[in-house]
């Protein structure tokens, strides 16, 4: 949802926009309610590694 928040905003301004997302959590695979805690970490590294490759490319 936030990412298509983004996307609209930006496509009302006419503005060019990049969205680069990670998954944090098992999106209901899982016991609990919530396992973000669980996979934040990885997720975050993650998105840098990706934002940091995608910038020298």
């Amino acid at each position: 949802m936030e990412s298509a928040a983004v996307a609209l905003i930006c496509y009302q301004q006419k503005t060019p926009y990049i969205v680069i997302r990670a998954p944090s959590d098992l999106a209901g695979g899982g016991d609990a309610d919530n396992e973000a805690a669980t996979f934040i970490n990885l997720a975050a590294n993650n998105s840098v590694e990706v934002v940091v490759q995608f910038i020298k490319q």
